[in-house]
């Protein structure tokens, strides 16, 4: 089941676990199993307590096509994770004295629109209303693969602000964006070569880097989307034009279990600095990272998606622990890992959840769930039509596949959720459930038609 072990730096931790139960590995082992046979996790799990050794456990295949094993110093592309960087990146600059997280956008980005309004930390802080990098035009009509840095900061000052800025809160990839394209004009250098000299070198994380470490283009790994009941499809990267600042970076699980040491070891920003980086600014939000509490433990950290990858990186601050789970598969199953590895290393109690029953897709009874649905303003979810598979898509983004169930439900192993297609008085389909529970979102159908046709993988 696991490749690679002998691999492993270290087989022992000294973590909090009872003395009679299996090692914390054997227990890691059987956690990422039932995701590994389903095909929903392929990579690498990483755990460090400040001042010990790492255990670094490879799972799977870096590549499915030439059937070659993951190994532990495996580089991914880590998506969300790298807004830290940025994050911290700001913050260096902020203690230069070359900008105050309190300037407007306008300061450092003459003649963008509403950058009089907008502050670097409503950017900082996903309350600036920029909108989302996934809902401009240019992202949906290229997939994400085509266009130029400048071409994409340029769209997102033509497009409205979703809300007066500092009165909402909103995730947004394109504040991410804006505060790269300040770090780039405030310090006179490129994002990528201001993170390398600033963190990337002093701290000797070789194997990290914006837009692939060309050091060690080996190590880099293939990454690969969900499809059909278990299948794996080779994923084509974004374009750093979108995912700059927001979520461009490269890195191994040695890299980031040195990154977090240093950075909650006070050897990156200064102790203000920190603070503000780690503080609950609202929304359980810092700057660049999450602020919340798992198992009743203080957490700071940050999961990733991007095209083929999916990433978290979680820093439990008391038990000063880091654990860091980086994969080659586009999927959300990095959720119920991420927290299953957690309740193996503090002792707590967390079953792993049972198979899903997945069926092989039907072209049939496909026509009727096709159309828009509308979840509120601003956010409509396509479902489309593939040979003879069904496509749900947010927006402009990207695709995820809904694969039937035994239950007459759908589920996206992308995102790993359960879907339900609604019916009104008379049996026509009138709206999307995403969800399994009595809470779940429900989207009106607002059109019939699909309004794109993508091709199969």
């Amino acid at each position: 089941m696991r490749y690679g072990l002998w691999y492993v730096l270290v087989v022992a931790l000294a973590l909090p676990v009872n003395a009679t139960e299996s090692p914390i590995e054997t227990r890691i082992d059987a956690i990422v199993a039932p995701y590994l046979a389903a095909g929903d996790f392929m990579g690498v799990v990483a755990l460090q307590r400040e001042g010990g050794e790492a255990l670094v456990l490879p799972y799977g295949l870096a590549s499915v096509e030439l059937n070659v094993p993951h190994q532990v110093n495996d580089i991914f592309m880590i998506g969300s994770v790298s807004k830290q960087f940025t994050a911290a990146a700001i913050l260096l600059l902020e203690e230069a004295g070359a900008l105050s997280t309190a300037d407007t956008l306008a300061k450092h980005l003459p003649g963008f629109p509403h950058g009089g309004a907008v502050t670097i930390e409503q950017l900082l802080t996903h309350t600036s209303g920029i909108t989302d990098i996934y809902s401009l035009e240019r992202f949906g009509v290229t997939a994400g693969r085509e266009g130029e840095f400048e071409e994409v900061v340029g769209d997102l000052g033509r497009e409205e602000l979703t809300f007066k800025p500092g009165s909402g809160y909103a995730y947004s990839n394109g504040g991410y964006a804006l505060l790269a394209a300040v770090i780039e004009r405030t310090s006179g250098v490129g994002y990528g070569d201001f993170l390398r000299s600033r963190f990337l070198e002093p701290l000797e994380m070789s194997q990290t880097a914006h837009d692939g470490p060309s050091a060690a283009v080996e190590d880099r790994v293939p990454g690969y989307d969900p499809w059909g009941r278990a299948g794996l499809s080779p994923a084509l990267p974004a374009s750093a034009a979108f995912t700059t600042g927001s979520g461009s970076l490269w890195s191994s699980a040695r890299d980031l279990l040195k990154w977090s040491a240093s950075l909650h070891g006070g050897r990156v920003l200064s102790e203000e600095s920190y603070d503000k980086l780690t503080q609950d600014h609202g929304h359980g939000y810092g700057y660049g990272v999450s602020v919340f509490q798992r198992f009743g433990r203080d957490v700071i950290g940050h999961d990733g998606r991007v095209a083929g990858y999916s990433s978290d990186l979680a820093r439990y601050l008391e038990e000063r622990v880091t654990i860091v789970i980086l994969g080659n598969v586009q999927s959300v199953a990095r959720d119920e890992i991420r927290r299953l590895v957690a309740a193996a290393v503090f002792g707590e109690e967390s079953a792993i959840p049972e198979a899903r029953d997945l069926l092989d897709p039907s072209p049939t009874s496909l026509e009727e769930l096709v159309g828009v649905y509308s979840f509120g303003p601003g956010f409509e979810v396509s479902i489309t039509e593939s040979a003879g598979r069904l496509l749900a898509r947010a927006n402009q983004g990207g695709h995820s596949e809904l694969v039937p169930t035994a239950g007459g439900d759908w589920f996206s192993r992308m995102l790993y959720a359960t879907v339900r297609f609604g019916r009104d008085q008379e049996g026509t389909v009138d709206r999307l459930i995403w969800g399994s529970g009595e809470g779940a979102p429900v989207g009106r159908k607002i059109r019939s038609q699909s309004v794109l046709k993508p091709s199969s993988p």
